[in-house]
C-alpha cells in the first residue's frame, strides 16, 4: 500500500472512531430522529471511504451498521433496548474496539429475556450443520425440535452442495473449523433454498474477536454467531433468523468489471436482506440471466469488451426480462451520458461513489415495482 493509500486508511478510521463518539450520546437516549439521520449519512460517506481506501474489515462493519439503521431512519423506528444493545456493539466494531463488559451482559440479557416470536412460520424447516462437533449436532437438534426444525450434519461443503432438503426454509450453520468453506456456499449454494435463493448462511464463531467476526461476514456469513453462548439462547436465536428469513427475496445481479467495487454493492445487498448474484464478465452474466431471473441488474457502464449500454440491449433481448429493472452505476456525471443510459434501456441511473443507502433506496424500489407490474401482468394474462 502507497503512503497515500496509508493516509487515507488512517484518516477513514480516524472518522470511523470520531463517529462511535458522537453516536455513543444518542444510544444513550433520548432517540432524536434528526440526529439519527444526520449521523447516518455521515456513516454512509465512511463506508465508501473504507472501500476506496481498501480497509475491508472497516467497510464491512460500516455497511453493517448503515444497513441495521437505514430501518430506524428510513422508516422512522425508535429501537429497543435490544437493539440499541445491537448497536452499541457494532459501533464498537466500526471503532476496532471490544465492547464493554457492561454493554455485552446487556446484550445477553436481552437475548435471553426477548420473547422467542418467529417472523414467518419455520414448520419443517431443516438446518444443515458443517461441523466436526457430533455434540453440537446432537444438543441443536434436541433444543431446535420444538422449533419444528431439523439438523441435518454435514462434514464438508461439498456433501452440504450435494444435499437436497425437503421444501422449506433453510439454513447452513458453519462451524469455525470450516469457515473457509463460507465463499463456496455463499456463491455455490442457491440451489439448497430452490428458486434461486441461497440458504440463510450463519457462521459459528469460536473466537469473539471483532476482525474474526467480520472476516465471515466479508466471506458470506449473514450472521455470526459467538459459539460460548448459551444453547438454548444460542438456538433461539438460529429460529428467529430462519424464521425472519424471507422466502423470496428480491434478486439483484450485479455486473461490473470492478471487482472491488462489485462486491462492495453485493455486500450492501445482502445485508439488506437482497439475494445476489455477482459477474465481472458480462458474457457469462448473459448466459446466467435465465437460470437466476434478476428483478434488478445492477450494471457498471464502462466495461472492456462489453459496455453497458449494448450490455442493456442484450439483456432485453433476453426472454422474460420485459419487466426486470436496469439500474446503471457509473462515476460519469455528464448529464448525456444519464439520458442515453436510460435511452438504451435503463431505468435509473447511479453516480460512483454510491451511498450505500443511495444504493438499497434504489435497488429496493425497482425491484419491489418490477415484482409488481409481474404481478398484475400474470393476474391479467
Amino acid at each position: 500500500m502507497n503512503s497515500v493509500a496509508l493516509r487515507l486508511d488512517g484518516d477513514v478510521r480516524a472518522r470511523a472512531c470520531d463517529w462511535a463518539r458522537r453516536f455513543e450520546p444518542l444510544l444513550r437516549g433520548p432517540w432524536t430522529q434528526d440526529v439519527a439521520s444526520a449521523l447516518h449519512e455521515d456513516l454512509d460517506r465512511i463506508a465508501n471511504a473504507a472501500d476506496a481506501a481498501g480497509d475491508e474489515t472497516l467497510a464491512i462493519a460500516a455497511v453493517e451498521l448503515t444497513v441495521y439503521l437505514c430501518y430506524f431512519v428510513e422508516e422512522g423506528h425508535a429501537p429497543d433496548a435490544a437493539q440499541l444493545a445491537s448497536m452499541h456493539r457494532m459501533a464498537c466494531g466500526l471503532a476496532g474496539e471490544q465492547v464493554e463488559p457492561a454493554a455485552a451482559a446487556e446484550e445477553a440479557l436481552a437475548a435471553l429475556t426477548a420473547p422467542v416470536t418467529l417472523a414467518a412460520p419455520v414448520a419443517g424447516a431443516t438446518l444443515l450443520c458443517l461441523t466436526d462437533d457430533p455434540a453440537l449436532v446432537a444438543e441443536l437438534s434436541i433444543e431446535l425440535a420444538p422449533h419444528d426444525i431439523g439438523v441435518v450434519a454435514h462434514a464438508s461443503a461439498e456433501s452440504v452442495l450435494r444435499a437436497s432438503p425437503p421444501a422449506g426454509m433453510h439454513g447452513v450453520l458453519v462451524d469455525a473449523s470450516h469457515a473457509g468453506a463460507l465463499d463456496t456456499l455463499a456463491r455455490q449454494g442457491a440451489r439448497l433454498g430452490g428458486d434461486a435463493q441461497r440458504p440463510l448462511l450463519i457462521a459459528l464463531l469460536r473466537d469473539a474477536q471483532t476482525a474474526t467476526r467480520m472476516q465471515a461476514l466479508r466471506a458470506g456469513a449473514d450472521h455470526a454467531l459467538a459459539a460460548d453462548a448459551d444453547l438454548p439462547a444460542l438456538a433461539a436465536r438460529i429460529a428467529r433468523l430462519l424464521g425472519s428469513w424471507k422466502r423470496d427475496p428480491l434478486r439483484v445481479m450485479v455486473i461490473d468489471d470492478d471487482r472491488s467495487q462489485a462486491m462492495f454493492c453485493e455486500s450492501v445487498l445482502r445485508h439488506a436482506g437482497v439475494a445476489t448474484r455477482l459477474h465481472s464478465d458480462p458474457r457469462e452474466a448473459l448466459a446466467d440471466i435465465a437460470a437466476f431471473a434478476p428483478e434488478v441488474v445492477l450494471l457498471d457502464l464502462y466495461m472492456p469488451e462489453l459496455d453497458g449500454l449494448e450490455m442493456a440491449a442484450r439483456i432485453r433481448e433476453q426472454p422474460d426480462t420485459e419487466f426486470t429493472s436496469i439500474v446503471f452505476i457509473s462515476g460519469d456525471h455528464e448529464a448525456d451520458t444519464r439520458f442515453q443510459a436510460l435511452a438504451a434501456g435503463g431505468d435509473d441511473f447511479l453516480t460512483k461513489p454510491v451511498l450505500p443507502r443511495h444504493l438499497i433506496a434504489a435497488v429496493l424500489n425497482r425491484g419491489r415495482r418490477a415484482r409488481q407490474l409481474r404481478a398484475r401482468f400474470e393476474s391479467t394474462g
